[in-house]
């Protein structure tokens, strides 16, 4: 049977110059100029984005994915997904699904330096409404492999809830924080009625052996264009 899998690139923030350790000590932001390069190379190959609620509903059908196809997804909900990101997107003809924090909403990134903007609940219905997929990364970003047990059940299943309610229609994608599950937070995840789960690179290269420990590469500032 052919390996069933999809470029899932994995976006944190977005940053109007150049990254540097002040500003990004993490090193997981990429600046506006780099993130239009990268889909404009994409575009030349030949490659167009597929919703991943498209690409989950495939999956669970067993149809086979067209050739020459991407996603892009971010990370955290930052504030310049809607500022910097939207913009190249949407000229670039791109889609894209943001993994928020809602219990974070109009908040920092609490769980790092805390030194950056998270998009607020109205900044959310924006992206929302301009057709960008709204999945979840649980409530407060925390480590559901070190959490575990109520706190995990928690996290996945209150912003499953809290999203939908935002939103007014179902969420059914879930980002694991950190790209980390294991079998209880995969069995959460089910159970709370999300459809697909995704993790990074410690994941099945084949997206069927498991829709809740889909693989996504991370992009870095490093990263070249060919990478």
């Amino acid at each position: 049977f052919p390996v069933m899998y999809l470029p899932i690139l994995t976006y944190h923030r977005l940053l109007s110059g150049k990254p540097t350790t002040d500003v990004d000590p993490k090193r997981i932001s990429v600046s506006q100029g780099q993130f239009r390069r990268h889909l404009t190379w994409l575009r030349r190959l030949g490659y167009q984005s597929l919703p991943l609620p498209d690409y989950v509903r495939d999956l669970r059908a067993g149809r086979p994915i067209p050739a020459r196809r991407v996603a892009i997804t971010f990370d955290d909900g930052y504030e310049e997904v809607l500022t910097l990101g939207l913009p190249v997107l949407q000229d670039m003809g791109f889609s894209a699904t943001v993994f928020a924090v809602p219990g974070q909403l109009g908040g920092t990134n609490a769980w790092d330096d805390g030194g950056a903007r998270l998009l607020t609940a109205d900044q959310l219905k924006i992206l929302d409404r301009a057709g960008i997929t709204i999945g979840a990364h649980t409530c407060r970003h925390v480590h559901l492999t070190e959490a575990g047990g109520e706190t995990a059940r928690q996290e996945i299943v209150d912003s499953k809830r809290t999203l939908e309610t935002l939103l007014g229609h179902p969420v059914t994608l879930l980002a694991y924080p950190y790209g980390e599950s294991n079998d209880e937070s995969e069995a959460i995840a089910k159970g709370a009625g999300f459809a697909a789960a995704f993790a990074t690179d410690r994941a099945p290269r084949d997206h069927s052996q498991n829709l809740y420990r889909l693989r996504r590469p991370v992009v870095f500032p490093r990263n070249t264009l060919w990478e």
